[in-house]
């Protein structure tokens, strides 16, 4: 039970599979919910009773697959200020996501090949301080060039200001990565104009 006290002290959400890696089994799990000290988020996905529900943990829980990106990358990375309507997640071509669109119906699922799916993902803490995985600025920046045409105007130009006023941007990560998406024409253009 310590073990779980320790888990739960520095993250108010804990899953099946981490439950098992501290020792804990999934009756003792039960058991708490039943006497109202844990809530049951979705099978296998528990919080804290009481907690505020972290929408980022719901939607990414048991998978390492799940990864945040466009417009939710890039409030995470203070890109923008205007929060999206849907959270935009990114998963690899063949990655079936309705268990999670069940659950979550403001989501918006990007596929993509399986060999760019880890291009520049990174694990950030969410507001309430659980690990989520997201894509790096850079990977982001890559990203909203790419589909641009689905972005609003404001919110796209909004972001490549920022980034590159940026003192922790890393351009030859995005030239790296331009390349990667067969966009560095596009991508050498904006470094031009706005370095």
């Amino acid at each position: 039970m310590t073990s779980l006290q320790n888990y739960l002290n520095e993250s108010p959400v804990i899953t099946n599979k981490d439950a098992a890696r501290i020792g804990v089994n999934r009756q003792l799990l039960s058991v708490l919910v039943k006497e109202g000290k844990l809530e049951r988020l979705r099978p296998g996905v528990y919080q804290k009773a009481g907690e505020v529900i972290d929408d980022f943990m719901l939607v990414s829980a048991n998978s390492n697959q799940v990864c945040f990106s466009h417009e939710t990358a890039l409030i995470l990375h203070d890109l923008s200020d205007r929060m999206p309507d849907r959270l935009y997640i990114t998963v690899p071509q063949g990655y079936n996501t309705s268990h999670i669109k069940k659950r979550y119906i403001n989501l918006k699922t990007r596929y993509v090949k399986r060999k760019h799916h880890k291009i520049g993902i990174i694990t950030m803490k969410t507001y309430f301080g659980n690990k989520i995985l997201v894509y790096d600025m850079e990977r982001t920046i890559c990203d909203i060039i790419a589909d641009r045409e689905n972005i609003e105007k404001e919110v796209f130009v909004d972001a490549i200001t920022r980034y590159f006023r940026r003192k922790d941007k890393d351009i030859k990560k995005l030239i790296k990565y331009s390349r990667q998406f067969k966009i560095e024409n596009e991508i050498l253009r904006y470094i031009e104009i706005l370095s």
